[in-house]
C-alpha cells in the first residue's frame, strides 16, 4: 500500500541509518571532489570516507575551499535531501507527495512529455533556467529534449543580462567572456573604484575572488593607494573602524572617502558628510590612512554618480583622455557622432554639460540630490580619479540588476573608457571582474529544431499567455514580419527544472509564481530534478533525487581562462534510491527510442575523459586524465599572468578590433537609438537613451507605496543625502522634518527601498537550509537608527516589511552600516508562510516576496533589486 508522504510536515525524514561507519575500525579513505554550485571557485575538496560514508570535509590547501564547501557534509545529509522519485499526489504547492519507484515515475513523465509534444508541439515544453550544478555534463536534458525533438528555450540568466547587454552595445559581444579583467589586475593600481560589489562575500575561499581581494588590499596600500567602494551598505569587503580610544565611535562606522588623499591629488575641499546618519565624521579620519574607503549612496543611483564625476573630470579638471576618445570612442564628443547625428545634442558632452537630453548640468550639486553623496565628496572623488594613474574601476552585478540597470552598467563603463583606463596594467573596463571557467567543453546539447527562445525571466508570463508574447516582449527567433506569427505559437504547458529554484523562490513576485504554479490548468506537467526538496519542487507532478557532482565522476574549470581543473571520482557514490541526472535521461531516451542518439555509445564517464582530453591538447601543463584523477587538481600554465580586459584590443586596435559595428568602442549607439525609438509610447519610455546615461529606477508607485505628496518630478528622497541628512549646501533641519516637509507625510510611513545582498551564508538559495551555515549568519532586516528611532524599533523586534507584492516578517537589526532610507536584506533565504492563505506572511525572509517579476526594459532581464516597501511593527 503506497504511502502518501507530505513534505511540509517532513513525514519523508525517516531515512536508513547513516552512522553506522563512525566508530567503526575501518581504515579512512580520502578521494578528491569539488564544490559545483554557481560560484567562481568551484573550490577543490577531499572527501573523508570510512566504510563507504562520508565522515568530514576538508579543504585542498592548494586551493583552500569556503565555509560552504566545507559543510558539503551537512548538504549531503540534510533533512531535505531527496531519497527515492515522488509523485504529487495534493493539489500543486501542497507539499503532498507519494514514493514511487523509478519505473513508475519515467513511465509517466516520458508519457506525459510525449502526449504534451502531440497536443501542443515541442515548442511548449520549457526547460528553466537553473544554476545548481557545474560539471562538463552537467546539462544533459538539453541534450535530450534536442534529440526529442527540441523545446522552448531561454537566453539572459538572473545575474548580469542588464550589463551583458550594454557591453554587446559599447564593447561587442567578444568582450562578454571573460568579462573584466581579474581582479589581482587590481594590485598595479593607484586607486581603485569599486561600485556595488563585495568581492568578499560573492567570492568567499581563498581560492577565488576572497582570497584575491585581499591580496589586492594589501598591495595597494603598501604603495599608497586608495580604494573607495561605493554602496548602501557597509559591505563584507570594507573593514570595520577601530574604535577610538575614548570608545565614543561606534564600531561599523565607516572610514572618510578622503581619509588619505591620494599622492599629487587636491586636499579634501571641506568636512565629509558622515554614513549611516551619525553626525560629523570622526576627526580622526583624515589622518587614518585606511585603505579602503566606503563611499554610501542611495540604492540605484550609481549611473548619477558616474556622469557628476565625469562632468567634474571634463570641465573642471580636464582630465579625460581625449586623444583616446577622439581615435577609439564613438559619440563622447560631437564631432565622433557618426555624421548624419552631428548637431543635435547627442554626444555624452552635450549630456553632461546640459545640452542635450534631459538638459540638466550633471553637476556634483544634481548628483547630491539624487545619490545623497556630498557635493564636496564627489568633487574629491573625482580630483582623485583625474590624477591617479593606473586606476581600476569596476561594479558588481548589483548596480545592473535593476530597473534602470542598462543605463547604470554602461555609466560606469563609459567612467572608465573616457578616463582612457581600459586595455592597460592595472585598468579594467568598467564591468565587473573576470568570472571563473569557459575553458573546458561541455558535452554538446546538439541543435534545436524549435527556434524560439524567451527571456529567462519571463517564464511565468509564457506560462500565462505566451501566444501574446513577440518581439516587442523578447522573444527570439520569431519569423521575420509579414512573413509569418508574429509571436509564440503556444505557452508553456510542461517545464522541466533541474538543479535550481527559480521557479518560484529565487524569481521576482514569488506569490505570484506560486499562483501561477498553482494552476494545473495552466501548465499541465512539471519535472523537478534536484538533491533537495526545494520550494520549487512543490509545485512539481514528479520529483527525482539527483545526486551532488561529488557523489559522482565529474570535472570543471574555474578562475579566469579556465585556469584551474577539478575533479570527483564519485567515490562517495550514490545511497537510498538517488541517481544522477545522467542516468535519468539515458532512461527516458530508452523510453523515446532515442538513446543511442543521447548517448552515442557512451557512458557519461566516457564523456567526461573524451571532453577533457580533447582539451588538453589546447592547453600546457595539464596532465592525462588518470593522473588528473589521482591528484584531483591540475593547473593550466599557459594563462599564468592576471587577465587585463580589452589588453589585446588596446595594444593593437587594427590587429584586434572590437566587434561592434565601427570596430570602436560605442558611446553611441545606434542600436540603442533603435530601441529607444521602438520604446516611445510605451510604459519604459525614455528608459533606454542612445548614449548611457542616468535614469531614475521604478519608483514606490510601481509597488503601490507611494508617497502622498511626491508628484513623480523628482527621485523620491531628493535633497537628501546618504547619512539622511541632507545636502550640505540645504538648510540645516534635523533628518525627520526635512522629510516631512519634501514630502509632507509622517516619517514612520515613508516607503523604503529594499536593498538585497548575497550573503556568505549561501549561494543563491543553496545551503539555506543547511544550520551548520545559516545559524551563523541570521536571516535579519537591518535598519539605519535614524528610521529606526522615528518607528520606535529597536534589534530584536519583529517588524513587517510589504508591498503590493506580498508581505515578510523578521527581526530588526539596527545599525549604521546601512544608509538612511533602505532597509538590506540578503537574498536567497528560503520562502517559508506563516499562513498559507490568501495572503499569506512570509517568515523565512524570502526577498523576492517584496520584488517584481516586470522585465527591464532592454534586457528583459531580472530589476529585482529595485523594489521599495513599507516598514512596521506588527
Amino acid at each position: 500500500m503506497k504511502t502518501i508522504t507530505n513534505i511540509a510536515d517532513r513525514l519523508f525524514r525517516k531515512v536508513e541509518p547513516v552512522d553506522s561507519a563512525f566508530g567503526s575500525e575501518a581504515a579512512e579513505t580520502c578521494a578528491p571532489a569539488f564544490c559545483a554550485i554557481d560560484c567562481p571557485g568551484r573550490c577543490p575538496l577531499e572527501l573523508h570516507l570510512r566504510d563507504g560514508e562520508l565522515t568530514r570535509v576538508s579543504a585542498n590547501k592548494a586551493a583552500p575551499a569556503c565555509h560552504r564547501g566545507l559543510s558539503m557534509r551537512a548538504w549531503a545529509n540534510s533533512p531535505d535531501r531527496l531519497m527515492w522519485p515522488m509523485r504529487r499526489v495534493g493539489p500543486p504547492g501542497s507539499a503532498q507527495f507519494e514514493r514511487v519507484t523509478w519505473d513508475e515515475a519515467l513511465d509517466e513523465i516520458a508519457d506525459r512529455l510525449a502526449r504534451i509534444r502531440r497536443e501542443h508541439g515541442n515548442e511548449s515544453i520549457y526547460l528553466a533556467y537553473t544554476t545548481g550544478q557545474s560539471c562538463t555534463t552537467a546539462d544533459p536534458f538539453e541534450r535530450l529534449m534536442n534529440c526529442f525533438g527540441g523545446f522552448l528555450d531561454h537566453y539572459n540568466n538572473y545575474s548580469n543580462p542588464q550589463i551583458n547587454a550594454m557591453v554587446r552595445s559599447m564593447y561587442g559581444p567578444g568582450a562578454l567572456y571573460p568579462g573584466g579583467s581579474e581582479l589581482d589586475a587590481a594590485a598595479d593600481a593607484r586607486l581603485v573604484l569599486v561600485l556595488g560589489a563585495s568581492p568578499a562575500e560573492t567570492g568567499t575561499g581563498r581560492a577565488t575572488w576572497h582570497g584575491a581581494w585581499d591580496r589586492v588590499v594589501e598591495q595597494v596600500g603598501e604603495r599608497g593607494g586608495r580604494i573607495v567602494m561605493v554602496d548602501p551598505r557597509r559591505n563584507g569587503s570594507i573593514p570595520k573602524r577601530k574604535k577610538s580610544a575614548s570608545g565614543g565611535e561606534r564600531e561599523g562606522q565607516a572610514s572618510a572617502l578622503c581619509g588619505a588623499a591620494l599622492p599629487g591629488s587636491s586636499e579634501p575641499e571641506g568636512q565629509l558628510a558622515a554614513p549611516a546618519c551619525d553626525g560629523a565624521l570622526p576627526n580622526d579620519a583624515a589622518s587614518s590612512g585606511e585603505t579602503v574607503s566606503w563611499l554610501p549612496i542611495n540604492p540605484g543611483t550609481d549611473g548619477a554618480l558616474a556622469a557628476a564625476l565625469l562632468h567634474e573630470l571634463a570641465f573642471v579638471h580636464n582630465a579625460l583622455d581625449w586623444d583616446f576618445l577622439r581615435e577609439h570612442c564613438i559619440g563622447f564628443t560631437d564631432e565622433t557622432l557618426p555624421e548624419n547625428r552631428r548637431g543635435l545634442g547627442l554626444s555624452v558632452m552635450d549630456y553632461l554639460r546640459g545640452a542635450g537630453y534631459d538638459h540638466v548640468a550633471k553637476t556634483p550639486a544634481w548628483a547630491t540630490a539624487i545619490t545623497g553623496i556630498a557635493a564636496s565628496d564627489i568633487r574629491e572623488l573625482a580630483a582623485q580619479l583625474a590624477t591617479a594613474r593606473p586606476a581600476f574601476i569596476m561594479q558588481g552585478w548589483g548596480p545592473q540588476r535593476r530597473s534602470n540597470g542598462e543605463m547604470t552598467s554602461g555609466m560606469i563603463m563609459m567612467l572608465a573608457a573616457a578616463l582612457g583606463q581600459v586595455g592597460l596594467p592595472g585598468t579594467n573596463n568598467g564591468t565587473n571582474i573576470a568570472w571563473g571557467g569557459g575553458f573546458l567543453t561541455r558535452v554538446s546539447a546538439g541543435d534545436n529544431p524549435v527556434p524560439f527562445r524567451i527571456p529567462a525571466y519571463r517564464f511565468l508570463d509564457a506560462i500565462e499567455n505566451g501566444e501574446a508574447l513577440g518581439a516587442r516582449e523578447g522573444v527570439r527567433g520569431l519569423p521575420e514580419e509579414g512573413s509569418g506569427a508574429a509571436h509564440l505559437p503556444c505557452s508553456i504547458k510542461a517545464i522541466i527544472c533541474h538543479g535550481g529554484n527559480c521557479l518560484t523562490n529565487q524569481h521576482g513576485d514569488v506569490n505570484r509564481a506560486h499562483r501561477v504554479l498553482g494552476d494545473p490548468s495552466k501548465c499541465e506537467f512539471i519535472l523537478n530534478v534536484d538533491v533537495e526538496f526545494t520550494d520549487s519542487a512543490r509545485y512539481a507532478d514528479i520529483v527525482l533525487p539527483d545526486l551532488f557532482r561529488m557523489e559522482q565522476e565529474s570535472a570543471m574549470d574555474a578562475d579566469a581562462w579556465g585556469r584551474r581543473i577539478a575533479v570527483s571520482t564519485g567515490e562517495l557514490g550514490a545511497r537510498f534510491e538517488r541517481r544522477g541526472a545522467w542516468e535519468m535521461c539515458c532512461d527516458l531516451a530508452k523510453r523515446w527510442g532515442i538513446e543511442d542518439a543521447f548517448t552515442e555509445g557512451r557512458t557519461e564517464g566516457e564523456w567526461i575523459r573524451r571532453l577533457y582530453e580533447s582539451d588538453r591538447e589546447r592547453s600546457a601543463g595539464l596532465p592525462a586524465f588518470d593522473r588528473l584523477i589521482e591528484e584531483g587538481l591540475a593547473w593550466r600554465t599557459d594563462r599564468n599572468k592576471p587577465f587585463v580586459a580589452l589588453a589585446d584590443w588596446r595594444s593593437d586596435p587594427d590587429a584586434h578590433p572590437l566587434d561592434t559595428p565601427s570596430g570602436k568602442i560605442e558611446l553611441f549607439s545606434e542600436q540603442l537609438a533603435a530601441v529607444a525609438e521602438a520604446l516611445r509610447g510605451a510604459p519604459d519610455e525614455g528608459a533606454i537613451t542612445p548614449i548611457p546615461t542616468y535614469v531614475p529606477e521604478w519608483g514606490p508607485a510601481e509597488f503601490a507605496v507611494e508617497q502622498a505628496a511626491d508628484n513623480g518630478a523628482r527621485e523620491p528622497g531628493a535633497g537628501l543625502c546618504a547619512d539622511g541628512q541632507g545636502s550640505k549646501s540645504g538648510t540645516d533641519l534635523p533628518t525627520s522634518s526635512r522629510r516631512s516637509e519634501a514630502i509632507a507625510e509622517p516619517a514612520c510611513d515613508q516607503p523604503f527601498r529594499v536593498f538585497g545582498f548575497h550573503s556568505v551564508a549561501r549561494i543563491h538559495s543553496s545551503w539555506g537550509n543547511v544550520p551548520a551555515v545559516s545559524r551563523h549568519v541570521p536571516q535579519i532586516i537591518s535598519i539605519n537608527p535614524a528610521d529606526a528611532d522615528t518607528r520606535g524599533i529597536a534589534t530584536g523586534d519583529l517588524v513587517e516589511a510589504s508591498n503590493r507584492f506580498g508581505t515578510l516578517r523578521l527581526p530588526a537589526h539596527v545599525t549604521d552600516d546601512v544608509i538612511a532610507g533602505t532597509i538590506v536584506m540578503p537574498q536567497g533565504a528560503w520562502w517559508q508562510a506563516e499562513d498559507a492563505g490568501a495572503e499569506p506572511v512570509d517568515v523565512g525572509g524570502c526577498i523576492n516576496t517584496l520584488t517584481t517579476s516586470r522585465p527591464s526594459p532592454l534586457a528583459f532581464g531580472n530589476p529585482q533589486h529595485t523594489c521599495w516597501c513599507r516598514l512596521r511593527k506588527p
